[in-house]
């Protein structure tokens, strides 16, 4: 799984909690859905923040401040190839670049400060 070293801590710290194969379990035992993420940035008084602008911020980080080309950063958020042909020659996962291209990112945001975004944030 290409993650951080700080992300892959969170998660086996949280496996500790976890009783079942879900790190991250809802009261039910059973999967988060789509709308989880929008859920906590509403408990955060944070509803007028979309999940995309966290994509969005990853996205501009990698592209204005690294040089990893443009297919590993777009394998980092799960896009796909919007050519046909191209994604049938480009069926690899990049785990690796994708590996040290999140290790980039946490230490990025390990030493950015972090600010509260007010409703025109």
């Amino acid at each position: 799984m290409p993650l951080s070293e700080p992300a892959l801590a969170i998660l086996d710290k949280m496996r500790d909690y976890s009783e079942g194969e879900l790190i991250f379990p809802t009261s039910d035992d059973g999967a988060f859905s789509e709308n989880a993420m929008l859920a906590v940035l509403d408990r955060l008084s944070c509803g007028h923040i979309t999940v995309h602008r966290f994509r969005s911020t990853f996205a501009t980080w990698a592209m204005e401040c690294t040089d990893y080309p443009d297919g590993v950063r777009e394998a980092a958020l799960a896009h796909k190839y919007k050519s046909e042909t191209t994604a049938a020659y480009q069926r690899g996962q990049k785990l690796e670049k994708r590996r040290i291209l999140m290790k980039d990112w946490a230490q990025f945001l390990a030493g950015s400060k972090i600010i509260r975004f007010d409703k025109t944030g």
